[in-house]
């Protein structure tokens, strides 16, 4: 902290330019005054909307009489509406320190340490975490081609979803992206939330992590604190929250399903997270910033197809937000949200394309691979209950396709002998033949 009391004008600039990425920057090892113990701690820098927050390490103790000192130690942060505000906060601590150290003499950051004896170009250090920083435009394209591949029947609906990232992550200042995803159960709006996290990851080259959670887990008070956090003297206190992986990688797609079933208290923390881009937690701790995540919000209210295939994106939008209000009872929520986008009930072909899907994966548990399949055989996956979706095709093939194919290798004698080759399905779905090419 000492670096910080006797900071010049210019090492301010410097650092102002580094927290201008809006994310946090922690400086390790500061010299705290003579009358704290222990003796250093971290010190973290952000800039959210315009407003500086410093962060400090809990558990710094002082014999200093300083009042705005003490409230700084015991809130674990302090907050300034300017950036000499907050220098003139760090110099008034001048007097607990017994003699002049620059900013940048003893701080180690993350692109390496500075010291009295390292000089250090400011100028272009910042230039060159300003272009590491820039966003790196995506194509629409990039990300929903990757993703159509994967999920069936919802084209309009990725194109939608993957334009909105997109545009997004052109934004100077990177900020939290929320869309609620409407359309029946098992249709694909998990799914695609989940293979829109591993698209990223190989498109962006940045990793994002994926967060599946449902509404209905967050009923009741001891639930809600698994998502803001427990408050001291609260039984799970210091427990790992639903969203602490964001912590440590402030990138992920997270999707909550049916968040309407979710506790008034969980959409109240949440609505205020989706305004700020920070979520606020119960336990006293840093609040989440939020802000290069994908927020993914669904229920499974369906959406008519032909009214919504006609209307612009505005009238989607509003026609989705007020079908989701009467719904759901919950205009708190629907009115937070800016973006809405409708899952349709799969089509014959998509239906089609899912069972093949399953099946190839059933063959590949044993290193086998799809020849064809009869007419035959697909036309009952296609007359099954559609009701459930992808997942009840997926238990159909596993039922039938999984367990006939076990039945067929074991009789062989030797399955590891048909280890690469084509295999072909026909027959009944009481009796299905295997054929291998």
């Amino acid at each position: 902290m000492r670096e910080f009391a006797f900071g010049t004008d210019n090492q301010y600039s410097w650092l102002d330019n580094l927290i201008s990425d809006g994310q946090c920057h922690v400086f390790n090892n500061c010299v705290l005054p003579e009358s704290c113990t222990p003796d250093h701690s971290r010190i973290g820098f952000e800039k959210a909307d315009a407003i500086y927050i410093v962060y400090i390490d809990r558990g710094v103790a002082t014999t200093s009489d300083d009042q705005n000192f003490i409230r700084f130690l015991q809130n674990g942060e302090t907050k300034f509406t300017c950036l000499e505000d907050m220098m003139e906060f760090f110099r008034s601590l001048q007097p607990l320190f017994g003699s002049a150290v620059s900013l940048a003499s003893t701080c180690t950051v993350k692109q390496g340490e500075i010291s009295e004896t390292d000089p250090v170009d400011i100028e272009a250090l910042v230039a060159e975490r300003s272009q590491k920083t820039k966003p790196k435009l995506i194509s629409p394209d990039a990300i929903s081609t990757p993703i159509k591949q994967d999920i069936f029947g919802q084209d309009d609906a990725i194109d939608s979803l993957t334009e909105l990232i997109a545009l997004n992550r052109m934004r100077k200042k990177s900020k939290l992206l929320t869309v609620m995803l409407l359309g029946p159960t098992a249709t694909g709006k998990t799914e695609t939330a989940k293979s829109l996290a591993a698209v990223l990851s190989d498109v962006t080259g940045t990793k994002y992590g994926f967060i599946d959670l449902a509404g209905s887990e967050f009923v009741g008070e001891h639930s809600v604190h698994r998502f803001f956090g427990a408050p001291p003297g609260y039984v799970g206190h210091g427990q790992a929250t639903a969203l602490a992986d964001v912590r440590k990688n402030p990138y992920h797609c997270i999707v909550i399903n049916e968040i309407e079933k979710s506790d008034p208290k969980l959409i109240e923390g949440l609505m205020e997270a989706i305004d700020t881009g920070y979520l606020g937690m119960a336990d006293n701790s840093k609040p989440i910033d939020l802000n290069h995540c994908i927020l993914l919000l669904t229920s499974n209210l369906p959406i008519d197809m032909e009214k919504y295939s006609a209307a612009n994106d505005f009238q989607r939008s509003e026609m989705c937000r007020d079908a989701y209000t009467k719904h759901c009872g919950r205009p708190e929520i629907s009115g937070k949200i800016g973006n809405f986008i409708a899952y349709q009930e799969l089509s014959v072909e998509a239906i089609a394309r899912i069972a093949l899907k399953f099946i190839r994966l059933e063959l590949e548990n044993y290193n086998l691979k799809l020849g064809t399949v009869s007419n035959q055989l697909m036309n009952y996956y296609l007359d099954c209950e559609t009701a459930y979706g992808a997942r009840a095709i997926a238990l159909n093939v596993s039922a039938t396709v999984g367990k006939q194919l076990q039945r067929f290798l074991l009789r062989s004698g030797d399955p590891d002998a048909f280890a690469g080759r084509n295999i072909s399905l026909s027959g009944s779905i009481d009796n299905i033949q295997f054929c291998i090419d």
